[in-house]
């Protein structure tokens, strides 16, 4: 499993992509990470991308969890997520269901294009700054 982060200077969208399986465990500890890096480097918008996972096995629990926790960036940055797959595409419409409370909206995609589209990002150029 690897996560992968990429900031796009230019349109100020810090990339988190997701390989492999993807569990509890892990995606409470990198959006831990992530949150740490944010608060070093200040809020961007954030796109969460899911496109090259193998095998989602995040619970409602760890939603749960993800959702009542607080917000990566302030309401005014978007937030997207990239979930091709049917599991990661659930979890993620429960995550912006339960997170409802806590942060005031996040987009989900099916495709990396759908998400440049929604963020109004024609040409992306994020630059790898690290890997998990």
């Amino acid at each position: 499993m690897g996560v992968f982060l990429s900031l796009d200077e230019l349109h100020r969208v810090l990339f988190v992509r997701f390989e492999g399986v993807v569990t509890d465990i892990v995606l409470l500890e990198r959006f831990e990470q992530v949150r740490e890096w944010l608060r070093i480097h200040g809020p961007v918008a954030t796109i969460s991308d899911f496109s090259d996972v193998s095998s989602f096995e995040v619970t409602a629990a760890g939603v749960e969890h993800l959702a009542s926790s607080a917000p990566l960036v302030p309401d005014e940055y978007l937030r997207i997520v990239v979930a091709p797959q049917d599991e990661s595409y659930g979890m993620s419409r429960m995550f912006e269901m339960m997170g409802s409370t806590t942060r005031n909206r996040v987009d989900i995609a099916r495709t990396r294009t759908e998400a440049y589209k929604i963020a109004g990002i024609e040409n992306p150029q994020p630059h790898p700054i690290l890997y998990w």
